[in-house]
């Protein structure tokens, strides 16, 4: 009897106890957990944007780099040239010459024309100033030039040999990156000048030296014959004038060679 009771007062408060408690239902934030192999990662343009973003921040930090070894002093208080450190060549050349040397006539004649011969050494000076504008275009010439006339009779005949010799800086404008270019050079010297007359059997000898100037243009070539080696077929054409005393003679011709 009590048992009974008992159990009809349990069953009221659970009836009564369902009826009170309010309704449950899903709210909008219930939504499925999304575990983190199911997200989706960046699409490729994204990666991309982040690439060239990276690449950007690295040659910034590089051009920084560089900036501040630049404006740092050196030992000696000043920044040095490092132009010249991964330069292989000596810029040293030899060249042989011939062309037509064109002597002033003495008897009111355009010209005494005559084969003309020389040899020349070529040194770039330029590269000791470790300055890119200067380095293979500021060059000198030690040269040599020679030419021999003759006129006479067999009986009377004279014989004049005229040598050149010269110290002449040079200055070339590139045709852009490659190994040609314009030239004007302007230099001086001495003119040695020996001439002899012989009548019949007797030879008389007259020697003579003078100042001389040299001037003139012409155009340069310094292709590389090998991309494992410093030697180079260098050659040239130009147009030289010599002034010696009163007197102008011109050598038109050219050279070639090779530099190192």
């Amino acid at each position: 009897m009590r048992t009974a009771t008992v159990k009809n007062w349990l069953t009221r408060c659970l009836v009564g106890g369902l009826l009170v408690a309010p309704p449950a239902f899903a709210q909008d934030d219930d939504d499925p957990y999304a575990y983190p192999e199911d997200e989706p990662g960046p699409s490729q343009e994204q990666i991309e944007e982040e690439e060239a973003a990276e690449r950007r921040r690295r040659n910034v930090d590089q051009a920084d780099e560089f900036r501040n070894a630049s404006e740092q002093e050196g030992e000696e208080g000043d920044f040095k040239e490092l132009a010249g450190l991964d330069d292989p060549n000596l810029g040293v050349g030899v060249e042989l010459l011939a062309g037509a040397l064109l002597l002033e006539s003495p008897r009111g004649r355009f010209a005494d024309t005559v084969l003309g011969l020389g040899v020349r050494t070529t040194w770039e000076f330029g590269r000791t100033f470790d300055l890119e504008p200067f380095r293979e275009n500021l060059w000198a010439d030690l040269r040599w030039t020679y030419g021999n006339s003759s006129d006479g009779t067999d009986f009377i005949r004279g014989s004049t040999s005229q040598h050149y010799f010269t110290i002449a800086p040079a200055y070339e404008f590139k045709f852009g990156k490659s190994d040609f270019g314009f030239f004007g050079q302007v230099g001086g010297g001495v003119a040695y000048q020996t001439t002899s007359i012989t009548v019949d059997a007797n030879e008389t000898k007259v020697n003579g030296l003078k100042p001389l100037l040299q001037y003139g243009v012409g155009l340069r070539g310094r292709p590389r014959l090998s991309s494992s080696s410093n030697f180079r077929l260098s050659f040239r054409l130009e147009a030289m004038g010599y002034r010696r005393g009163y007197m102008n003679d011109f050598f038109l011709g050219g050279s070639v060679g090779a530099t190192f």
